[in-house]
């Protein structure tokens, strides 16, 4: 497949991604009581598979929410691969025309 092609598909999936984000804002807290440096986030995700820990096996449960503690909140990280999607399609389009 051609390499310009690879890059705006690349490029309209990123821009989906941040319009997603920019719509949908998912709602998260800041855990306190940490040091300056040493922010944490929290927040409820969906994890519809998950693996046991008494038998090891692999379950599916649609309705199960868990929270998820992170150093970067939800709107952050889809932003960052949003941005890196268009990156990356930027790149592939620039090395299509290099070659070219």
């Amino acid at each position: 497949m051609n390499l310009a092609i690879l890059g705006i598909v690349s490029d309209l999936i990123g821009v989906f991604i941040l319009t997603l984000v920019a719509i949908i804002d998912y709602p998260h807290q800041r855990i306190f009581n940490q040091d300056r440096w040493w922010k944490k986030y929290w927040w409820m995700g969906w994890r519809p598979f998950y693996r046991d820990t008494q038998t090891l096996e692999w379950k599916r449960e649609l309705n199960r929410r868990v929270i998820v503690y992170h150093l970067v909140p939800p709107r952050q990280q889809w932003n960052l691969i949003g941005f890196l999607f268009i990156l990356v399609g930027f790149s592939l389009q620039l090395i299509f025309y290099l070659k070219s």
